[in-house]
């Protein structure tokens, strides 16, 4: 479970690696696009959260950097 702390460290253009060291794993895969390993490769992670019921956070990463994160409920 990710915490809005956590979500609040993780910026734009961070690694795969580097989330999910602050979060404690990865989540779960939600969408993906292109090869993985090709340019263009674009994955969605998502997490349950901690906090208002339905609390979660979301990252989208594009050749292993982070492109955009979100959430919602997080605490």
């Amino acid at each position: 479970m990710i915490t809005k702390a956590e979500f609040d460290k993780i910026q734009n253009g961070m690694t795969s690696k580097q989330v999910f060291e602050i979060i404690g794993g990865k989540g779960e895969v939600m969408s993906e696009a292109g090869e993985k390993d090709k340019p263009g490769y674009t994955i969605l992670y998502t997490y349950n959260g901690k906090g208002s019921t339905g609390a979660n956070a979301n990252f989208t990463f594009q050749d292993d950097k982070l492109m955009a994160k979100a959430q919602f409920g997080l605490k």
